[in-house]
């Protein structure tokens, strides 16, 4: 089941440039640059805490990953995959961790999914 969290930017919105993913560690981010109204801006989601992460490029998504989470972020409820990560948890950290499994796939790159503590979207600029 997702629950959908919110747009990706406020629409209407097209997508210019390939989105970029880094993870130097702890936190991730997701950014891209984007037309709305004739106008450039940069923004994109900020993962916090973040246990894992998946990607699958455009052509080896599945009508799951983009129903209800095209250019939308979603949480992903009653997660098999957090559930497989919870059961690798180390014993001291055990249920010490909040593991969320976030979902949005992004028109022109694919489907990108972290188990992290939060999200947040990162502050839109002109660009």
């Amino acid at each position: 089941m997702k629950r959908v969290i919110g747009p990706l930017s406020p629409p209407p919105s097209a997508y210019t440039e390939d989105v970029v993913f880094t993870h130097p560690g702890g936190d991730a981010e997701l950014r891209c640059i984007y037309e709305r109204n004739g106008a450039m801006f940069a923004g994109g989601l900020r993962f916090r805490r973040v246990r894992a992460y998946r990607f699958r490029a455009e052509s080896y998504s599945t009508p799951w990953h983009i129903e209800g989470a095209y250019d939308t972020l979603v949480e992903v409820e009653q997660s098999d995959w957090v559930e497989e990560l919870v059961s690798a948890e180390p014993g001291e950290a055990w249920g010490q961790r909040t593991i969320r499994h976030f979902l949005i796939y992004i028109d022109g790159s694919g489907a990108y999914e972290m188990a992290a503590e939060s999200c947040e979207w990162i502050q839109e600029v002109a660009a």
